[in-house]
């Protein structure tokens, strides 16, 4: 081989190293930003569902298992009496606007039977 040759043939080996190098950097690099954002989400993710399962361990630990079904149910029925309380609260509020209505439409009416009496 002739010395340009051999030259050339480095210059091409160093020329493909460089860049198979500088091609797994960036892959490298991108999949670690990949796994930093995936990772991120997903821990983002299970922080509540953690939150939650070390709340139902304390309660576990001091409650037995059957009762604690019991005070769940108990407690969904607890706030739909809330719900259902606070529709009635509603509705009496405005069957006594209604009635406040009727009386002084029926006081009205006796004013003006007073009237026509005298």
């Amino acid at each position: 081989m002739k010395d340009s040759e051999e030259r050339e043939l480095i210059r091409t080996a160093r020329n493909k190293a460089i860049s198979v190098v500088v091609g797994l950097f960036i892959t490298g690099v991108v999949a670690l930003v990949i796994f930093y954002f995936t990772g991120t989400a997903a821990l983002a993710q299970n922080s509540a569902s953690i939150k939650e399962i070390k709340v139902d361990l304390k309660t576990v630990k001091t409650v037995p298992v059957l009762n604690q079904n019991k005070i769940k149910n108990i407690q969904k029925e607890l706030k739909e009496l809330k719900e259902a309380q606070k529709e009635f609260q509603k509705e009496t509020k405005l069957s006594i606007k209604e009635m406040r209505k009727e009386q002084l439409k029926m006081l009205e009416l006796l004013y003006q039977i007073k009237n026509q009496n005298n």
